[in-house]
């Protein structure tokens, strides 16, 4: 049971990040926020594995550097994808995506989670698809003028972004058990490197607008908890229901906006986060590896 806790309080904490992190977004330039982001986290963390005991394989660096470059790289081309796209068409596809190579690998890789907890995937799936839409999702008058290449585009950016956000999951997943705070670091650093590279590429602003500066620090902080929350559940429960509690963040963050911002639920993502919770009770029933 404890590694579903785990994971659940994981998928709260991303999810708070992501609102928070949009929210640092909506202030700056989104490439500059999420530059700050990772490398704040870095300094996070290094606190975090001075404190933490374990061991520190050579392969576990490795393999968590792999997936914080993933992750960053996914991260950043799912604001794209949302910049330029239909939200409420490219939302609801990254999170799919994401969701399907954990679970895909994690089947392959042998695990046989049983009758209930396979429902609970597919509750889980279904939940995401309908939280992370918007309601919304017909272009208005402004974006009528986008042309089919532009959202073919916008699609794929969307694609890609899932597939690299999947691929961080099941990458942070091959740090062995009892490993220390130290392969956190190395991904969070491998992340830090993709994005400020991709700062200068862009040529986005190196300074962090100060009203951003707040969201951010907060978006890092529960990220970074998420982060740990993850790696720990992970590595005591099966990798196919673990990820799919986890990225059921959009829940959170859908809560937060109709709470902070007073955005009003849709009928659709009343349903998905109804069947979210019947999806984390079923998920909960799962067995180890």
């Amino acid at each position: 049971m404890l590694p579903f806790v785990m994971a659940l309080l994981s998928s709260m904490l991303y999810g708070v990040g992501d609102f928070l992190g949009g929210m640092g977004a909506r202030r700056a330039n989104v490439l500059t926020v999420t530059a700050w982001f990772q490398i704040t986290g870095v300094v996070v963390l290094v606190g975090y594995a001075l404190l933490a005991p374990g061991v520190t394989r050579p392969s576990d660096l490795a393999w968590a550097a792999l997936a914080g470059a993933a992750g960053g790289l996914g991260v950043t081309l799912l604001y794209h994808a949302l910049a330029t796209g239909v939200v409420s068409t490219a939302a609801p596809l990254v999170s799919m995506l994401a969701l399907t190579v954990p679970v895909v690998a994690g089947l392959v890789g042998g695990e046989r989670p049983g009758l209930w907890p396979l429902v609970g995937i597919v509750l889980g799936a279904v939940a995401v698809l309908l939280v992370s839409g918007e309601g919304h999702g017909e272009p208005t008058d402004a974006q009528a003028p986008h042309d089919a290449r532009t959202a073919r585009s916008a699609l794929g950016v969307a694609v890609l972004a899932g597939l690299l956000i999947g691929s961080f999951l099941v990458l942070l997943a091959r740090v062995q058990p009892g490993a220390s705070g130290w392969p956190l670091v190395a991904g969070r650093a491998s992340a830090s490197v993709v994005l400020w590279a991709l700062v200068l590429l862009r040529r986005a602003p190196v300074a962090l607008d100060r009203s951003a500066r707040a969201p951010m620090l907060g978006a890092t902080i529960t990220d970074v908890g998420g982060n740990i929350l993850y790696l720990l559940a992970v590595q005591r429960g099966p990798l196919s229901l673990i990820a799919t509690l986890v990225t059921l963040a959009p829940a959170t963050t859908v809560l937060l906006a109709q709470t902070v911002l007073h955005e009003r639920l849709s009928r659709r993502q009343q349903v998905g986060v109804a069947l979210a919770l019947v999806a984390v009770v079923l998920l909960s029933r799962g067995t180890g590896r």
